[in-house]
């Protein structure tokens, strides 16, 4: 959502200048427009902003609970819930489009799980080999290890 901060309680001074000022006559500074904050990004946003949106989307998250209310509630299994999809979309857009649509979220849900299990193998097991690895040489040397959260 968009904040418009100049159009809500802000006026431009009548006196021919063109800073912005609240009501009591203080200077305001002037904001962003969406394109320049997002060019201001440092280079690692820039990067890990679409990331960030491709693993953790809205959409995505309601596909997720509406399978699992089909699979869970209304006994469906996972090939059966796909086609139910199929059909109450074909009302809407026909048979082909709705095939199509959900061949390419199938697509989208199975990258978007498989850069997942990529990156739990790439970062999270190996930091916990290491840490494990720490814990248990403080163990050997005498020194007093603290408890895993896993334990």
């Amino acid at each position: 959502f968009n904040l418009h901060i100049q159009s809500i309680g802000f006026y431009r001074n009548e006196a021919g200048d063109n800073g912005v000022t609240n009501g009591s006559g203080a200077k305001v500074p002037d904001t962003f427009t969406k394109k320049e904050a997002e060019s201001k990004r440092p280079l690692v946003l820039k990067f890990l902003l679409p990331v960030a949106k491709l693993l953790f989307s809205e959409q995505a998250n309601r596909r997720r609970s509406a399978m699992n209310i089909l699979r869970e509630k209304r006994g469906l299994k996972r090939p059966k819930a796909i086609l139910f999809g199929i059909r109450s979309r074909r009302m809407a857009m026909g048979l082909l489009p709705s095939v199509m649509k959900t061949l390419g979220i199938i697509g989208v849900d199975a990258f978007r799980t498989g850069l997942k299990t990529l990156l739990k193998i790439v970062f999270v097991y190996p930091s916990k080999l290491v840490f494990a690895t720490v814990r248990n040489c403080r163990k050997m040397l005498g020194m007093k290890a603290k408890p895993s959260s896993a334990e």
